[in-house]
């Protein structure tokens, strides 16, 4: 394949503009060509917390900042024709998180030239941050004000059969402790989504027989995403998660989830760390 004229440039997280020190968080790729325009940001803030520490920063902030981008950038493909429209774009800047001036790449397959351009220079791969943007989906879901006040986030509880604690990202209490995972059943073939699924229904199955935390009862809740024309996966995961004792629900039936979560839920007190994810 011929490559076209591209240019990319890197996104990071400045807090002090004067002291000019900044964490790379993200990419973005534009080829002109092929009218192609977009940015990946990491979907935590591990490179921020490594960089600067952990106090201090307005996580909300710069996580919707970092969404706001690539939204931003999609809606502005029709706008920018040129690099010299994409450097007017970045000159225009002026928040927590800025853009370095394009450089100059050779372009093949717009997609995939991206992905690896993240994983070079971000460290992570694309079904990491996959995983990540899943959770932070449904944390963002369960951030109501409403819904927010009955979630506890960031739990440990000894799960027995492992021997060890795990941690879970959300959970409420509704007369079992009622702990919260999102998962992606993103494989190629079925097997490979039953094979995720029977972790899960081993690790249910043990909090739900034997689990205990000072909330009471544990329950093990699983948010399952689907790849979109996966037909034959969610069936076999839920009879599967179903028969030891752990809930499915999959990204459709979320709305039933939070519903759940407001009529049962109850009010709690959020003993959890702040979550950076």
């Amino acid at each position: 394949m011929k490559p076209s004229k591209g240019f990319y440039s890197v996104i990071q997280y400045c807090p002090d503009l004067g002291r000019v020190e900044a964490a790379n968080i993200g990419v973005l790729l534009f080829c002109p060509e092929r009218r192609f325009l977009k940015a990946l940001t990491n979907s935590n803030n591990a490179r921020i917390i490594r960089f600067f520490g952990s106090e201090g920063h307005d996580w909300k902030r710069i996580n919707s900042i970092k969404r706001g981008l690539e939204d931003r950038l999609q809606k502005e493909t029709s706008e920018i024709h040129e690099v010299d429209d994409l450097r007017s774009f970045i000159r225009r800047r002026a928040n927590l998180v800025q853009i370095s001036e394009p450089n100059f790449i050779k372009v093949f397959e717009p997609e995939k030239d991206l992905q690896e351009l993240y994983e070079r220079i971000i460290g992570e791969t694309h079904a990491t941050r996959a995983k990540r943007s899943w959770r932070l989906f449904i944390g963002d879901r369960l951030s109501t004000p409403e819904i927010a006040k009955k979630v506890i986030r960031e739990i440990r509880v000894p799960v027995p059969v492992l021997g060890k604690e795990v941690e879970f990202p959300y959970g409420f209490v509704n007369g079992r402790f009622n702990l919260i995972t999102p998962v992606r059943f993103a494989g190629a073939k079925a097997d490979t989504s039953v094979a995720t699924a029977c972790k899960y229904a081993v690790e249910g199955e043990s909090l739900y027989q034997e689990g205990q935390s000072d909330r009471g009862a544990l329950q093990l809740i699983v948010v399952g995403q689907f790849r979109a024309q996966d037909r034959e996966s969610p069936a076999s995961v839920r009879r599967i998660l179903d028969a030891h004792r752990v809930k499915l629900f999959e990204s459709r039936e979320l709305p039933q989830l939070i519903d759940e979560i407001r009529r049962t839920g109850k009010d709690v007190e959020n003993k959890s760390r702040q979550s950076r994810k």
